[in-house]
């Protein structure tokens, strides 16, 4: 402990010597600096409210501030740095699963820095990004209408179709069912919806109900995929409130009912607090005053709904931007401060169940008490991630708290599995029930979007967890209970080795109550050469193989003297000679007949540059791709396509002979 001790109080000794960026401060209370000497790992409970444990992360985000947190569908998490903005890192669980003992590494930078903007994980894996409060090298309050998005494979951001209102930031978006995103306006009653895989946004402007704009807005996404949102701006003063959603039925915003309490104001800077769909089906909306309200949704898409006031937080005390999350145990966690963003920030718990609101922060481990003490609750995050825990960041230099519950999900909120369908060697449909899981997992609200509504799959061979990365998931959540299937696809990580896998589907922490087995075969070729005959044999397997075959003669004095054939896997899976790695074969310098039978699977093959009298080629069975450029093929090149849709592509000097069959 004394050794912790010391290290805590260095940590923070040196965090407090380093430059808080001005933007931190534009909002008052920002986390304050307080040496502090322990850290309490068991967090005793109070009753009728969530226990669990308590800890921080054994590893320091080499970013020093973490802010926005986003799961990608691989499991890892990625990390908005507060430091500059605009800076990413990214969280990967050990062999155990364990995010507390994750390793980090720095990801690519965005083209500007962004602060309170809108963010989505797409069904492709990538992440999409819109606007911000305040972005720039100088992070002035500006409210840009641009957005990138980044593609975890290649590393790289990416511009895209900007916002049709010249300014955005301070306002909410959703993912659709259908793939589409749902975006407010800063200014008008307009939202509009933009489409990623065209990077467009429809010229339709869908006008919400009573002149509401979206500014500070929450929006909830329901069951039945409609999104709901309160009326911070159009609520009357007079003691109630209004709220609407946007219906996928008639794709128009449609009245939601009258709220009998307001949840925001001038005097709390019209903010609002997190909300989330509830295991009974119900909706919590935290407001940014003392007061909460309760949802019903309707039985029908064409009525209303109704809303009861929710329990009340101590007098001058709201959640005005601040973090929430259902817990897979069921309650709602949640922060809050006084008006106008005044420390200090409490941490509040919600039990449907009961119906009652609990203040917790008295069992809070105390180093973390303190950092909610002297900072307010809208610059920390909540992050629901695969283990059943919850990430949260305090914006205190270095520190991300861990928090696992002890509670377990009903059976009627997990996901099931009912079939995994091979589709090649790494490649899996799984298809099962509430795969993108019963709520979205964390809120915010306006300010920052993190929410988890897909499927996670954890694999575990003999102790060892890894994670697959999903997608082609329909965006959305399910009722409790619901029976309606869900399809989505299963890419296993190209460090897999072969073995049998035990795979477990998880959506906002809760993991499916049974696993599958998923058995994974590296794809291999073996390739060989007969000096005697001059041939060389490519043979593959009955999985999906991906190889390029490239031919370069070794010269001397501008006389040929030798040859070389490198073959390399292309997709990261297949293995040459049960190599990872380009295999070099030497061919000498004369023309050499090549014989290439891919087997099943979709496969493909490029050849470059070949230097050969004869070149057979079987694609077989699947939906192969070939390509071959070759400098001079002397006598025949045949091409068998086999079964399947194939592609072929002959690029080159002229071939004296070629034969062609079973391919368009």
């Amino acid at each position: 402990m004394f050794l912790n001790a010391i290290s805590s109080m260095h940590r923070l000794a040196t965090a407090a010597g380093r430059h808080i960026p001005h933007h931190m401060a534009n909002r008052v209370g920002v986390c304050g600096l307080m040496l502090v000497t322990l850290v309490a790992l068991a967090t005793p409970g109070l009753a009728g409210t969530t226990t669990g444990t308590w800890s921080q992360l054994n590893n320091y985000n080499p970013e020093y501030l973490s802010g926005t947190m986003l799961l990608l569908t691989d499991g890892t998490v990625m990390v908005q740095s507060n430091y500059d903005n605009q800076t990413w890192t990214r969280l990967t669980p050990d062999a155990t699963g364990s995010y507390v003992n994750g390793t980090w590494t720095t990801l690519a930078k965005m083209s500007i820095p962004r602060l309170y903007f809108a963010s989505h994980v797409l069904p492709d894996g990538r992440v999409w990004v819109l606007g911000g409060e305040y972005s720039g090298y100088n992070l002035n309050q500006n409210w840009t209408n641009t957005g990138e998005i980044y593609d975890p494979v290649t590393n790289k951001w990416k511009a895209i179709a900007k916002h049709p209102d010249p300014l955005f930031g301070d306002v909410p978006t959703t993912l659709l069912r259908y793939g589409y995103i749902l975006a407010g306006s800063l200014e008008t009653e307009n939202t509009y919806l933009y489409y990623p895989p065209g990077d467009f946004w429809f010229s339709n402007i869908l006008t919400k109900l009573r002149s509401d704009r979206s500014d500070e807005e929450t929006w909830i996404t329901l069951p039945d995929g409609s999104v709901l949102s309160y009326d911070i701006f159009a609520s009357d003063t007079s003691g109630t409130g209004s709220a609407q959603r946007f219906s996928l039925n008639s794709f128009a915003w449609v009245d939601s009912g009258t709220v009998p309490v307001l949840l925001s104001g001038p005097v709390q800077g019209y903010e609002l607090g997190p909300g989330s769909v509830l295991p009974n089906g119900n909706v919590i909306v935290i407001g940014a005053n003392e007061n909460s309200a309760i949802y019903t949704p309707p039985v029908s898409s064409n009525l209303p709904g109704s809303w009861v006031a929710g329990p009340t937080l101590p007098a001058g005390m709201g959640a005005d931007d601040a973090p929430g999350a259902m817990l897979p145990d069921g309650h709602f966690i949640f922060l809050a401060d006084f008006y106008q963003f005044t420390s200090p920030t409490s941490m509040f718990d919600y039990d449907y169940n009961t119906g009652t609101l609990t203040d917790i922060t008295s069992t809070l481990p105390p180093q973390l008490q303190d950092e909610l003490f002297y900072g307010s609750a809208y610059v920390c995050r909540m992050l629901v991630i695969p283990d059943g825990g919850i990430l949260l960041t305090t914006n205190n230099f270095f520190s991300l708290w861990h928090y696992l519950p002890s509670g377990t999900p009903q059976d009627s909120w997990r996901p099931t599995i009912a079939s995994a369908t091979k589709v090649s060697s790494h490649q899996y449909t799984i298809t099962g029930t509430r795969v993108t899981g019963i709520s979205e997992g964390a809120s915010y609200g306006d300010d920052a979007e993190m929410s988890t509504n897909y499927p996670i799959v954890r694999l575990v061979n003999n102790g060892v967890v890894t994670y697959g990365k999903t997608t082609n998931w329909t965006p959305g959540i399910s009722a409790v209970g619901s029976n309606s299937s869900g399809t989505f696809t299963l890419d296993l990580p190209t460090t897999l080795a072969p073995g049998t896998y035990q795979a477990t589907v998880i959506a906002n922490g809760i993991p499916s109550a049974t696993s599958v087995n998923i058995t994974y075969t590296q794809p291999g070729v073996v390739a060989t050469y007969n000096p005697t005959n001059l041939t060389m044999t490519i043979t593959g397997d009955a999985e999906a193989n991906a190889i390029n075959v490239v031919y370069a003669q070794v010269k001397k004095s501008r006389v040929v003297i030798g040859g070389t054939v490198t073959i390399t896997s292309t997709d990261g899976f297949t293995t040459i000679n049960g190599q990872p790695g380009p295999v070099v074969i030497n061919v000498g310098p004369k023309r050499m007949n090549l014989t290439a039978n891919m087997g099943d699977g979709d496969d493909s093959i490029t050849i470059n540059t070949l230097f050969g009298a004869t070149v057979n080629l079987n694609l077989g069975n699947g939906n192969d791709s070939a390509k071959i450029l070759y400098s001079s093929i002397y006598t025949l090149l045949k091409v068998d396509g086999g079964t399947g849709t194939d592609t072929l592509t002959l690029t080159g000097d002229a071939i004296i002979k070629k034969t062609i069959t079973s391919v368009p």
